[in-house]
C-alpha cells in the first residue's frame, strides 16, 4: 500500500508542477500579448494626436468643404417689371423688383439696385448696389432722371449659399 500511495503521490506532485507550469506559461503569454498592443498603443497615440491636432487647426476648412458639399448651386433670381420704358426728364418711373430663390434663403443684406447708363454687368459685389437695398422677395422702387439718356436698373440678388445674380432691366429712355 506504500507503494501505491509513493507512486500516487508523486503522480499528484508531477499533475500539480504541470499544472502550476502551464498557469505561468499563459500568464506569460497574457503579460507578453497585453504589453506588445500597448507597445503599439503607445505607438499609435502620438499619431492621433498629430492628426486631430492638425485637423483642430484646418477645422474652417474642414467645415466649409463639408457645407459646400451641400450647399444649393442654384442662383436666384429677380423679375423686374418697369411701368413705363419712357420717361422725361423730372418725371418717376416705378420699378417692380420680385426676388426668389428656389429655397427660399434669400440673403437680404446683399439685395440692392442702382440706376446707371450702362447696359454692362455692374459685378457682385453689394457695395456697387448704391441705389437701395431690396427688403423682401417684392419690392417697388421710384425712378427719377435728372438728366436725358438711356438708363438701365440692374439688380443684385443673392441668398445665404453665396450664390447671386445680376438681372438688368430693358432700356429706359429719358427725354427733355
Amino acid at each position: 500500500m506504500k507503494k501505491w500511495y509513493k507512486n500516487e503521490k508523486g503522480a499528484m506532485t508531477v499533475y500539480a508542477i504541470v499544472t502550476i507550469l502551464s498557469f505561468i506559461f499563459i500568464l506569460t503569454a497574457f503579460f507578453l500579448m497585453s504589453t506588445t498592443i500597448r507597445k503599439g498603443q503607445l505607438k499609435t497615440m502620438p499619431k492621433i494626436k498629430e492628426v486631430y491636432e492638425k485637423d483642430l487647426s484646418h477645422k474652417y476648412e474642414i467645415y466649409e468643404a463639408e457645407v459646400e458639399k451641400r450647399r444649393d448651386k442654384v442662383a436666384p433670381t429677380a423679375t423686374i417689371t418697369l411701368s413705363s420704358q419712357a420717361s422725361k426728364v423730372g418725371e418717376n418711373i416705378t420699378a417692380t423688383i420680385e426676388l426668389s430663390d428656389n429655397k427660399n434663403r434669400l440673403d437680404f443684406n446683399k439685395c440692392g439696385y442702382v440706376c446707371n447708363e450702362s447696359s454692362i454687368n455692374v459685378g457682385k459685389t453689394i457695395s456697387s448696389y448704391i441705389g437701395g437695398s431690396l427688403t423682401s422677395e417684392s419690392n417697388s422702387v421710384t425712378l427719377s432722371f435728372p438728366t436725358p439718356g438711356t438708363y438701365y436698373l440692374h439688380v443684385l440678388v443673392s441668398d445665404m449659399d453665396k450664390n447671386s445674380a445680376e438681372e438688368i432691366s430693358g432700356a429706359i429712355t429719358v427725354t427733355q
